[in-house]
């Protein structure tokens, strides 16, 4: 009784330190940012976010269909299965053993040993039923801190699950932007070819008039030939960034259904990100990393524990007779109750405690740096996206001036070709400028849309489940 008294009093009591949630970097506002809102970019699901139906669809489909969140999920049922055995490890067990044996000694073959029985041959039979009773009383807390270790473990998986979920949104919506991005710029070198055949046209035309000659013609001949070379790795791009979004969302590579002018409407205004504090309970590897810091804790306290003695109690009953018959008669009754405990003293043995306690700290150690890096990159990650947003805003801008004015350079010089008053070089030099301006406006634009899911990634966007 005063054993199990003891363990009511201590049952509330576990060695080693209660997990606190230690101090971290943080700023009031991320770099970049204008002002700090109370509202976040992140708190709109991602389907009103994307608000491209394609892109809803092929999001959807990853959700249900990716192998790296299947493997994530895997990981979550691993971690709630050992959650489970850490668990259990608290509650006593219950055997059950039946058994059988005969016995028989041969005294032809044992006529020196003393003390036998004057008949010959004699025959030993045992049988035994018995269920057995023990419960290990965790009076110091080292199965409930192995158990606070399993639980925290188990959210680790979840988070990572979550953090698999929010990446995997970002990442498809980042390539079917690309995607778009390298069909504008596919479609702008069609355009560019045309149109450098209609020069090439215009110079032969004055070179069969006898106005032209021939330099001319082949000058614009290599111009087009650069910008047709262009085709084939602008269609290899879109097959590979296809076959890579195929892979993203499960599916055998194949091409992929997209809404071919999103990129030319105008992108929506910058988003809010929100607080920076948010992010330590928004962003699922940040919460990985705190879940790995409290499991990293309470192993330190269970490795504490084990300065401590183990009391452990068990009892076992049954039936056990030399007949089958006799098995289930009343003097076949055994019982009994046992107690021990086991205590390495710390003199000798408790060295190899103590660095197992030092081995714990050192890895909690560990583990608190790597929570407070994780943290210190996901600042970085919202300012870096803040930024690129905001840069590309003004590069659109200079780009879009650019090319309305290399637009207007080309038409004026064909015009004052044909009129005499400019020479096929400056035609040539305006189309050749004109040309790169128009791909990387096109490039810009689909930045544009990728720095918004890049954003969203960053602030921890996506983990809402699917309506």
């Amino acid at each position: 009784m005063r054993v199990f008294a003891i363990a009511l009093v201590c049952w509330g009591c576990a060695a080693g330190p209660d997990y606190r949630r230690p101090t971290v970097p943080m700023t009031p506002a991320f770099r970049g940012q204008s002002a700090a809102e109370a509202a976040s970019f992140a708190d709109l699901p991602w389907w009103q976010v994307f608000q491209d139906d394609h892109l809803v669809a092929l999001i959807r489909e990853a959700l249900a269909n990716s192998y790296d969140l299947r493997i994530a999920v895997a990981r979550v049922d691993q971690a709630r299965a050992l959650a489970g055995v850490a668990t259990d490890a608290l509650l006593p067990t219950l055997s059950a053993s039946g058994s059988g044996s005969y016995q028989q000694i041969f005294l032809g073959f044992s006529k020196g040993l003393p003390n036998l029985p004057s008949i010959g041959n004699p025959r030993f039979s045992t049988y035994t039923l018995q269920g057995a009773l023990s419960w290990e009383i965790d009076l110091f807390g080292r199965l409930r801190r192995q158990r606070e270790a399993a639980l925290a473990q188990l959210l680790a998986a979840e988070d990572a699950r979550r953090g698999v979920i929010v990446s995997l949104i970002g990442e498809v919506a980042s390539t079917y932007f690309n995607l778009l991005a390298l069909d504008l710029q596919l479609e702008i070198t069609h355009r560019t070819i045309q149109s450098y055949r209609e020069t090439l046209q215009l110079f032969q035309e004055q070179l069969r008039g006898g106005v032209g000659d021939e330099l001319q013609t082949s000058s614009e001949q290599g111009v087009l030939s650069a910008a047709a070379a262009n085709v084939p790795t602008l269609e290899q791009q879109i097959v590979l960034t296809e076959n890579q979004l195929s892979i993203l969302i499960g599916r055998t590579p194949g091409p992929i259904a997209r809404k071919a002018d999103l990129l030319l409407g105008p992108v929506p205004p910058a988003p809010p990100p929100g607080p920076p504090l948010s992010l330590l309970e928004r962003r699922p590897d940040v919460h990985e990393a705190e879940a790995a810091l409290i499991a990293a804790n309470a192993q330190v306290g269970a490795a504490i524990a084990n300065w401590f003695p183990t009391v452990s109690v068990s009892s076992s009953g049954g039936l056990q007779a030399n007949d089958v018959s006799s098995l289930f008669a009343t003097s076949a009754v055994v019982f009994a109750v046992n107690a021990l405990v086991n205590w390495i003293i710390p003199v000798l043995g408790g060295y190899q405690i103590k660095h197992q306690v030092d081995a714990q700290k050192a890895n909690y150690n560990a583990v608190l740096a790597q929570y407070r890096l994780t943290v210190l990159s996901a600042l970085a990650e919202v300012s870096n996206a803040i930024v690129i947003i905001d840069k590309l805003r003004e590069r659109r801008v200079q780009l879009e001036d650019a090319v309305r004015a290399r637009t207007r350079s080309v038409e004026l010089a064909r015009i004052r070709f044909r009129e005499g008053v400019a020479s096929y070089l400056d035609v040539v030099q305006a189309e050749q400028n004109l040309y790169p301006s128009e791909l990387l406006l096109a490039e810009t634009l689909g930045n544009q849309f990728i720095a918004r899911a890049t954003l969203y990634r960053a602030l921890g966007g996506g983990w809402q489940p699917a309506h």
